[in-house]
């Protein structure tokens, strides 16, 4: 029992760390987690190349040392400078085009990050219900204990029989296990929070959910869930980039343009001037207007389809708040009317009860309570992902 609680108290860190709240946590996440800075990195990266190529290509430069035969033809020297242009109105969608990427880039680090904001608020919820049950465990096993060390006492002087005392014993065993277990999960679950916040030890020693906001119809909800979805940003953001590209597509079918300086040198005789030339679109270009039409349309049909696929997540999501909420308050209700660990230990002492009833009684309670408990954190997950869009 000792080592049990030395160890209970090693794992909560009652007496070695303070507890951080939520906002602590996942503001030390935002800092320190090193997948986080990936997302950033990543989002710099992709920023700086689509900044790249929007400019006219490199102009050219050509020189020509042509040798004339026979001798006295003399020699030939060429030189030219040229710069290439696309259709003028193109570096303007090309532009406009990097900059909605650009744009896009940043939605998707953000869209990122909330979903493992998500899975970390989504642990801290599940590591005060695992607080909650080694309080339980805890009580369950001072009980017990007594329990058995009274009933030892009882068979001493010849009051009762051994298969009540091995009862007593089986269910003191399964409490030490479910105590154990409870434990085991909890130190699993600080590794994981050590690796969210970088290496920092994190301590969550509180047994209370945090305390929210009446949640709104769905329907309310929905449109604040919509108006805050990074992936539906992305999917606005990639028809915009559609229609931009397009655009692009069209003035890269008009002409493009050279011009340069143009230099020759023959027979001691020297001609200088300037260099124009015109592309003529006939077949390179041919089916790329298409194409981005079509790409639009994909574009357009995606944010559709993810906007109806969403609301119906979230509509689950709804759904299984409601639900649990509900069952949170019946369970609630049934164990007013249990009777308590205390009440059913004085009954057993007493002769009341036998011990296979109160076995059997506690089993129930216990049950109950978990099962309470295990409601009580579903209705807290689901109200985590539901607000996922403000982390």
């Amino acid at each position: 029992m000792k080592q049990i609680t030395i160890t209970l108290l090693l794992v909560l860190g009652l007496s070695f760390a303070k507890a951080q709240t939520l906002d602590s946590i996942l503001n030390l996440v935002r800092s320190k987690n090193k997948t986080l800075k990936v997302y950033q990195s990543e989002r710099e990266a992709n920023s700086m190349a689509f900044r790249t190529g929007l400019n006219p290509e490199n102009p050219t430069a050509e020189y020509e040392m042509l040798f004339g035969t026979p001798r006295d033809a003399g020699n030939q020297q060429d030189f030219a400078l040229t710069q290439r242009f696309d259709f003028p109105t193109s570096y303007g969608y090309r532009k406009q085009a990097a900059n909605e990427k650009i744009r896009q880039t940043s939605y998707i680090a953000r869209s990122k990050s909330q979903q493992l904001l998500l899975e970390v608020k989504l642990d801290w919820l599940k590591w005060i219900y695992l607080n909650k049950m080694t309080v339980r465990y805890n009580e369950r096993l001072t009980t017990v204990t007594k329990l058995v060390s009274a009933y030892q006492k009882k068979m001493e002087v010849g009051d009762g029989n051994m298969l009540d005392l091995n009862k007593l014993k089986i269910l003191l065993l399964e409490t030490k296990t479910q105590l154990k277990r409870n434990i085991e999960q909890t130190v699993q679950l600080k590794q994981k929070f050590v690796n969210y916040s970088g290496g920092s030890l994190v301590e969550v020693n509180t047994v209370d959910y945090p305390k929210g906001e009446t949640i709104p119809s769905f329907k309310v909800l929905d449109s604040l869930i919509e108006a805050g979805d990074p992936l539906l940003k992305i999917y606005e953001v990639q028809q915009s980039i559609a229609a931009r590209e397009t655009s692009l597509s069209k003035s890269l079918t008009l002409p493009g343009l050279q011009a340069g300086y143009h230099s020759q040198s023959i027979l001691g005789q020297n001609y200088r001037g300037i260099h124009f030339g015109i592309s003529i679109p006939l077949w390179e270009k041919k089916n790329t207007v298409q194409q981005k039409k079509l790409e639009e349309l994909v574009a357009n049909d995606r944010m559709e389809d993810h906007r109806l696929e969403h609301r119906q997540e979230n509509q689950i999501y709804y759904q299984q708040y409601e639900e649990a909420s509900y069952l949170v308050g019946e369970y609630k209700s049934l164990l007013d009317q249990l009777k308590s660990e205390s009440l059913l230990a004085k009954a057993l002492q007493y002769g009341e009860i036998s011990v296979i009833q109160y076995y059997n009684e506690i089993i129930s309670l216990y049950k109950t309570q978990d099962t309470y408990l295990e409601y009580e954190l579903q209705q807290q997950q689901a109200i985590a992902k539901l607000y996922k869009f403000m982390l």
